[in-house]
């Protein structure tokens, strides 16, 4: 079975890569592609064993690294959560500044407490007697406490 030569057609601005070509072929894909080759193959020559074999194999390896990435992007994205929620308890008992987009200003207090929520890590504040929550990535400024 012949396959004849395609070629690329994408374009590079300013060292961007375009949309189109940054597409790359998924394992659904790639079966559809072997499927398709099965069907309209040639009857007078059917694709060898061989070469549906190594075919199956590279789907194989293909599908294993895709969900290789998969858990390694879902290890990167829990150790930086790990990392934030560490920063954040080392935070306790410290004086800190935090920016509050609700009221639009800075606030000041000591950070009693630290608790995720939707896998963020804030910051349980006392600010003039009342406890707030605010995202560690709000604190503009770190003290040690004055009253200690």
């Amino acid at each position: 079975m012949q396959i004849s030569a395609t070629t690329y057609a994408g374009t590079q601005t300013t060292g961007e890569v375009t949309q189109a070509s940054r597409q790359v072929m998924g394992k659904d894909d790639f079966l559809k592609l072997l499927l398709t080759q099965l069907q309209y193959q040639d009857p007078t020559e059917p694709v060898k064993n061989e070469e549906f074999a190594a075919q199956l194999a590279q789907f194989s390896a293909l599908e294993q690294m895709q969900n290789l990435n998969v858990a390694v992007m879902q290890l990167i994205a829990l150790q930086e959560g790990m990392a934030l929620l560490s920063q954040a308890s080392s935070l306790l008992g410290r004086e800190v500044e935090v920016y509050d987009p609700d009221r639009g200003g800075y606030l000041e207090g000591t950070v009693q407490g630290v608790l995720v929520k939707d896998g963020i890590p804030y910051l349980r504040i006392l600010v003039d007697g009342q406890t707030e929550e605010h995202p560690v990535l709000n604190v503009t400024e770190v003290r040690l406490n004055e009253r200690t």
